[in-house]
């Protein structure tokens, strides 16, 4: 849609807001809408262009050339990074958990984007976010500007803020997945007074989230717009259940809007459910965020977790 460095440079882009209509809206007097950040752009998309976006444009500014994080083997974040660093004119670096698998498609991708990438164990890992850690990362790549796991830092929350600006006036609810935390952060630093932010997170025992979220905001009143609902990880993060895949099939047939498992289509089914339940008061204009992350679908494919033929 927006190619090259216009990506992250051009701050109007504005993503489609499109309403769904169907019988348990209607029925409760629900307005519901997607936004299709998942369209920002064809490689770099959904939340990781929100988040990176500020993140680069400052690397930029303080001068660094080269830029480093950290992901799992099929991140969507070290993915988007690969792509956006190379718009912008960046090398990259990921650190990435675990093994090298050499049919892995997320990593044969940031790496024909550029991305230099190094395998470490997952004991080492775990020290990603360690300061002794980070500042050993930092001597021993003095060039590199060192951005979080799954890009979240103050810059990320200005890029998803912007968010709230795009959307209507009468819209009472933002819905969105939760990873780390950092999209719920953003969303709630951006809302008005009279917007509720229902964050759904993906993996289980998700309740030290909400004290990230809190730490990234540093506001602690933020979090009375707060909807924090733990009942829809489907077994924990990256687990994937014949029930979940069965919705996101229904959805794509009706709607046309391709879901993926591990985010969006948690997230999706649970608003679905929640508004079967009666969560939300009639009146209410719903949106959900589509966070992206299709590109996801090709190693649940190299997996054999989702059908070859699954769309995206």
């Amino acid at each position: 849609m927006h190619e090259g460095i216009p990506i992250l440079l051009n701050k109007k882009i504005n993503s489609p807001l499109i309403q769904l209509q169907t019988q348990y809206s209607a029925s409760n007097h629900l307005t519901l809408s997607v936004k299709r950040d998942d369209l920002i752009h064809s490689t770099i998309s959904g939340n990781k262009w929100r988040k990176l976006k500020y993140t680069l444009l400052y690397a930029k500014e303080q001068g660094f050339k080269k830029v480093l994080s950290f992901g799992g083997g099929y991140s969507n974040h070290i993915h988007a990074l690969a792509y956006a660093a190379k718009a912008s004119g960046l090398s990259s670096k990921g650190i990435i958990r675990g093994e090298y698998d050499p049919f892995n498609p997320t990593i044969a991708q940031a790496r024909s984007a550029g991305m230099d990438i190094e395998f470490i164990s997952r004991l080492e890992y775990k020290s990603r976010h360690d300061p002794a850690y980070l500042t050993q990362l930092q001597q021993k790549h003095p060039d590199h500007f060192i951005i979080p796991e799954g890009g979240t830092s103050k810059f990320a929350l200005q890029g998803v803020a912007e968010i709230i600006n795009e959307l209507p006036n009468d819209v009472t609810h933002i819905c969105t997945p939760c990873g780390s935390g950092g999209t719920t952060a953003g969303l709630l630093t951006g809302a008005k007074e009279s917007q509720q932010i229902v964050s759904i997170p993906v993996l289980k025992k998700a309740a030290y989230l909400q004290n990230e979220i809190a730490t990234l905001l540093g506001v602690e009143q933020h979090l009375m717009q707060l909807d924090f609902i733990e009942d829809y990880h489907f077994g924990g993060y990256g687990k994937i259940q014949p029930e979940l895949l069965t919705f996101i099939e229904d959805f794509y047939q009706d709607f046309g809007i391709i879901l993926e498992p591990i985010y969006s289509g948690k997230m999706f089914y649970a608003i679905f459910d929640l508004i079967k339940q009666g969560f939300f008061p009639p009146g209410s204009h719903i949106v959900l965020l589509h966070t992206g992350g299709l590109q996801g679908l090709a190693g649940l494919k190299q997996r054999k977790l989702i059908p070859e033929d699954w769309p995206n």
